[in-house]
């Protein structure tokens, strides 16, 4: 694929890590209605807004502090990294997800997928941290497309997608306990982002519980802290659908990740944020059955190749999609890390709908 189709191909794949953060975590297929953004958990007061916006900003979800109703800030992605490298880098890239620093030898872990060796799932990277993706997916997507982290890039610097969080009643300064963000998914600008505060990103549709509202997000996190310039979620689940376009069929992507969590470090006037870190668990059956529409889309489904892709992606599964280990029981969640930057921007109106697509069987 060149051109367009090979961006559109590297964004479907990089949708498990778009940036989010949630409330309570649920177990595989129990979260997320109609194929967009869903999680089990509400923000804890909301209020309307100007032109009937719904923001989550109260004093009751920001420790005290009071603001206009709608008022935050709004960060949108700049910069998504991998741990591409041949020297290990992905060890560095997410989070401990199941508390463990685990090797091939470890007896605390669950059991390989699909006959799989625990050689291939472990050792965890620094610190226990759980990057299965990174480690054995991320090789594959770079063996057959070098340039692919390039172009997911270019796509999020070139206005084709995005992931927006909106802190509401964020204050310029001090620590807060607790407050509301919302997660959104950002979808074609239109234009190259200036990404300076000015640009208006389109909502994706999926998210929403009201259609004329782009600001009511069914992803609402009111344990959002910030201690210092550090940011963090807590954890939760997410879904994200995003449209993908490969030689000119259209289809959509939807990928959910499981005890998710973000950190990251806020600018010095909130408005912008580096050293991001995005950490989750992919359903090892739901990340193939999302594999399996690019295969629809590339006329790969009765393929061999194909075939030893899908055992790949089984193999690599490292954890239980909930997070956890429990050795009598067969892995089926592959842990995904990576590191993000964002930028001050504006929530715009709502995109049309995304377009669904077939599967290979």
């Amino acid at each position: 694929m060149l051109g367009i189709d090979r961006v559109c191909l590297a964004l479907t794949l990089v949708t498990a890590a778009a940036v989010g953060c949630g409330g309570a975590e649920s177990p595989a297929g129990t979260s997320g209605t109609g194929g967009g953004f869903a999680t089990t958990s509400s923000a804890s007061s909301s209020s309307s807004g100007a032109g009937g916006g719904t923001s989550a900003a109260s004093s009751s979800s920001t420790g005290g502090l009071t603001c206009a109703p709608g008022d935050g800030t709004t960060l949108v992605v700049t910069k998504l990294a991998f741990g591409e490298g041949n020297a290990g880098q992905w060890k560095k890239v997410g989070l401990n997800i199941d508390g463990l620093s685990s090797t091939a030898s470890s007896k605390d872990v669950c059991t390989p997928n699909d006959g799989g060796n625990a050689a291939t799932a472990y050792p965890d990277g620094d610190n226990g941290i759980d990057n299965s993706f990174g480690k054995n997916l991320l090789p594959t997507l770079l063996s057959v497309d070098p340039t692919w982290v390039n172009d997911v890039n270019m796509g999020a610097q070139n206005g084709f997608f995005s992931v927006l969080l909106k802190m509401y009643c964020l204050p310029p300064t001090g620590d807060v306990p607790a407050f509301t963000t919302k997660l959104f998914g950002g979808a074609t600008l239109g234009s190259k982002p200036k990404f300076d505060g000015t640009d208006k990103w389109p909502v994706v549709p999926e998210l929403l519980t009201n259609l004329a509202d782009p600001e009511s997000s069914a992803i609402s996190f009111p344990s959002s802290s910030v201690v210092g310039a550090k940011f963090d979620s807590g954890k939760g689940t997410f879904i994200l659908t995003i449209p993908i376009t490969v030689q000119g069929q259209t289809s959509s992507i939807k990928l959910t990740l499981y005890s998710a969590r973000a950190t990251m470090t806020l600018n010095d006037d909130r408005k912008g944020a580096s050293a991001g870190t995005i950490s989750g668990v992919l359903n090892t059956e739901e990340f193939v059955a999302e594999v399996k529409k690019i295969g629809v889309l590339l006329n790969l489904c009765d393929q061999q190749l194909f075939m030893n892709i899908l055992t790949q992606v089984r193999q690599a599964s490292d954890i239980l999609d909930d997070g956890t280990q429990d050795p009598n029981k067969v892995c089926n969640g592959i842990s995904i890390g990576l590191g993000f930057e964002m930028a001050e921007a504006q929530i715009g109106n709502v995109a049309p709908p995304t377009a669904m697509g077939a599967s290979c069987p």
